[in-house]
């Protein structure tokens, strides 16, 4: 299969390596240092386990030398996903499905507006990287991958998962993504704004509890909207879940305070932004999830 990958930072260069060893696999990034060292040295993996692989698929600046793709895999930033996709037209073609694994909320009605409903795939990644330089990944921790067709018809799906299993990861193809997407929302809105203000680890979450009871309240707000919405969580298992992660990836740094580290813009806007726009839409007040966001904004701007 021929797959190019949108964004080719640490999750698209992961997901990209493996699937290189089946399958002809071009990743695409702005980061020229990137993409030139892949391309003379090929993608460096280092893994939680010390040990170390390098795969070698081709890496391009530009869509159009690329050419229409079967499958695209979209890993920009949740808040570039529709100009990324308006950037790199060249690679869909009539039958081209086209998948994002994306944090945030709202990547599939970005996408389609350039691609059918029908051919989009969306989902959620357990896995966690992070950058280690040009051409070199660290992966930090795995977990299944969930995807399910936007459309209803899982064909689709069956058959990207078949392609990811192939190449070692986990895949479920669930009719319920949508469910999924919220739960995945939610672990991002009560760690990753949190730890970004603090700069602090994942574990910060469960250790102190005023970053705690921040996080719970910013999560409570989250299900109120989602339920309004038309879903039906159960706070207490959202939060529990929550709690979970940040124990799992205690040691983590997540990839909002990654993005204020390197004083570059974050995907709140997605993330508990889209909680903030959501409410709006339905007459709700979300005054934590407002108020974090503000937060996060009024430091971009100090960047």
């Amino acid at each position: 299969m021929k797959i190019s990958i949108i964004g080719s930072g640490a999750m698209g260069s992961l997901y990209g390596g493996y699937l290189s060893q089946k399958n002809e696999v071009y990743l695409l990034d702005v980061w020229e240092e990137h993409i030139n060292a892949i391309n003379s040295k090929g993608l460096t993996i280092d893994e939680s386990d010390s040990s170390r692989k390098v795969f070698t698929p081709k890496a391009f600046t530009r869509a159009e030398d690329i050419g229409v793709s079967d499958l695209v895999i979209v890993f920009v930033k949740s808040i570039m996903t529709e100009a990324a996709m308006e950037a790199n037209k060249a690679l869909i073609g009539k039958e081209t499905i086209v998948m994002t694994l994306q944090n945030g909320y709202g990547n599939g009605e970005d996408i389609m507006k350039f691609v059918p409903k029908e051919q989009i795939i969306i989902g959620t990644t357990g896995h966690g990287c992070t950058m280690k330089g040009p051409g070199h990944i660290f992966h930090a921790g795995q977990g299944p991958t969930h995807i399910g067709a936007m459309g209803g018809d899982q064909g689709s799906a069956l058959k990207v998962a078949k392609v990811l299993e192939e190449c070692g990861f986990e895949t479920h193809v669930s009719d319920e993504v949508f469910r999924l997407v919220w739960s995945k929302l939610f672990v991002n809105i009560g760690i990753n704004p949190v730890t970004a203000l603090l700069d602090a680890v994942n574990s910060c979450i469960v250790d102190n509890p005023y970053a705690k009871k921040v996080a719970r309240c910013l999560v409570e707000e989250a299900v109120a909207v989602a339920n309004a919405d038309g879903m039906s969580f159960d706070v207490d298992e959202v939060f529990e879940n929550v709690c979970t992660v940040a124990r799992r990836t205690g040691a983590n740094r997540s990839s909002m305070l990654q993005d204020v580290t390197r004083r570059s813009r974050t995907e709140v806007m997605k993330i508990n932004g889209a909680i903030v726009k959501k409410a709006e839409e339905l007459g709700m007040e979300v005054p934590y999830n407002t108020m974090i966001t503000d937060m996060i904004c009024a430091l971009e701007e100090t960047f």
